[in-house]
């Protein structure tokens, strides 16, 4: 009599790909061990960003100049979108929704060497990527050529420090240097919030620090002010404020007792000002005004400037409030502040920066002029120090 056949098992059903787990390549990982190679050696060369897009040479930039990337035999090194998502994925510790339903997201990557600020996002071009490269130890001012007279600004009475400028200008590294100073040489409590982090602070002396990343730590920038605010930080860092309800919560802490660290995007210490009041709904800005007229600190407005020498240096614009100053931002004047920043103690404008770095022999009259926000009055003002005006 034949045995009977065995039933056969119903095979198991179909799995969608959305539905599988998504993997987290190790840093042995082929695409990540270049991806490593890469950053380091970039970081090694005084490269400060790095671009890269599918299938395409590979953009780094240095001192403001983009470079093409050649590798030691000519040839010109090129990367897959494979490669580039399996390090979204290594950026990510394999996130199945790294983008949050948008299509870009901003992961922060630590080689041991750098701290890196990556960038992804979905392109015409495809998944490219972009980097920033930060250095592991945290500048104090003098490294970074911030003023004396600027950097006992963390001893002042508790109130809001802005600090302002394009992309890529040094604001983070502005704040950490400043915070880092305080943190070596006061006991306090720092409390930072970023997206991502980029400078990890080493406590000294006395001093604790709580650093906080919004989407790994925190929910968003407003809920970690609140929470920071239960925990009685001396200093807290709030790297940018993108809305209102970010902004209304660090001029919050900045009136309740609390120096406040903050960046954003102007061009000027005036519009640095009218620009934090003019996001606010029109029936709110005079209660802001007034708010703000209070709590500011100190604004500093910064670019970054070809030297001679190739290289870049920070010029900058600088108010510190005092009495006048918070009458004309209480009063909505804030057109006057250029002029009245130019004879005040401790505040000097962009072109007050620029004729002492032409001075000093840093930087071409030329390149001044082509970075002045008032080229007349640069001009005048070189005119006094006896230096002709070269050709932008």
């Amino acid at each position: 009599m034949a045995t009977p056949a065995s039933p056969v098992a119903a095979p198991p059903p179909a799995v969608q790909v959305a539905d599988r787990p998504r993997q987290v390549p190790d840093v042995d990982h082929p695409a990540v061990t270049k991806l490593y190679q890469l950053l380091n050696a970039s970081g090694d060369g005084n490269f400060s960003d790095i671009h890269v897009h599918p299938g395409k040479p590979v953009r780094r930039l240095r001192f403001g100049n983009l470079i093409l990337l050649q590798a030691p035999g000519g040839s010109t090194p090129l990367f897959t979108e494979e490669e580039i998502e399996t390090w979204l994925a290594y950026a990510t510790n394999g996130d199945p929704d790294p983008f949050k339903g948008g299509h870009q997201c901003s992961p922060a990557i630590d080689t041991g060497r750098w701290r890196v600020r990556a960038a992804f996002r979905h392109s015409l071009q495809g998944l490219t990527c972009s980097f920033r490269l930060i250095p592991r130890d945290v500048p104090l001012p003098a490294d970074v050529g911030i003023p004396d007279h600027l950097q006992p600004l963390t001893r002042r009475q508790p109130r809001l420090v802005r600090v302002e400028g394009g992309t890529g200008p040094g604001k983070t590294t502005f704040n950490a240097a400043m915070v880092n100073k305080a943190n070596h040489e006061q006991d306090l409590h720092i409390y930072t919030i970023e997206d991502p982090i980029e400078y990890v602070f080493v406590e000294h002396g006395a001093s604790t620090v709580v650093q906080r990343e919004v989407g790994v730590h925190a929910t968003s920038y407003p809920e970690a002010i609140e929470d920071a605010l239960r925990s009685k930080p001396n200093i807290i860092v709030v790297g940018e404020m993108r809305n209102v309800e970010t902004r209304d919560a660090a001029l919050w802490a900045a009136t309740t007792g609390h120096l406040v660290f903050t960046t954003a995007h102007s061009g000027s210490v005036a519009e640095a000002i009218d620009t934090f009041i003019g996001v606010f709904p029109a029936n709110e800005q005079p209660q802001i005004r007034t708010r703000l007229a209070q709590s500011l600190l100190a604004v500093v407005s910064q670019q970054l400037v070809p030297t001679v020498d190739g290289r870049l240096i920070a010029a900058r614009e600088v108010l510190i409030t005092d009495i006048n100053f918070s009458e004309i931002i209480r009063d909505g004047k804030t057109h006057l502040i250029p002029q009245q920043m130019a004879g005040t103690r401790g505040s000097f404008t962009m072109e007050d920066s620029l004729t002492r770095l032409v001075e000093a022999g840093r930087v071409e009259p030329g390149v001044a002029m082509a970075h002045a926000k008032n080229p007349t009055e640069l001009e005048a003002a070189l005119k006094r120090v006896n230096i002709r005006k070269a050709a932008a």
